[in-house]
């Protein structure tokens, strides 16, 4: 975690997730090794595709990335190509969120 401004709290730090391994624990499956895509907004970006994002939110399964994961689903992130690509575990996870709006 990389803290910055003098507040020095953790809400307003920079967290860095490692791909291949959990953050916590309990997290169901460790961090997906990400393949970041190059978009153009002005100037080239490196994106997360919305699998692997998706996967990491499901994974770690706090309140906050269920409902970042409600948000994804709502906005039609959540395709059929992107469902199938998750675990069994990870689409039962997804199949409570679905449930639980």
């Amino acid at each position: 975690m990389l803290l910055y401004g003098d507040s020095g709290s953790a809400k307003n730090a920079v967290h860095l997730l490692f791909n291949g391994e959990k953050v916590r624990p309990n997290q169901a499956t460790p961090n997906p090794d990400i393949s970041p895509v190059r978009k153009l907004v002005g100037e080239p970006v490196a994106v997360i595709p919305t699998a692997d994002l998706l996967r990491m939110k499901l994974s770690s399964w706090r309140l906050k990335d269920q409902v970042h994961v409600q948000v994804m689903d709502a906005a039609g992130l959540i395709t059929p190509a992107v469902q199938s690509s998750l675990t069994e575990s990870l689409q039962a996870r997804l199949q409570h969120v679905r449930e639980t709006e």
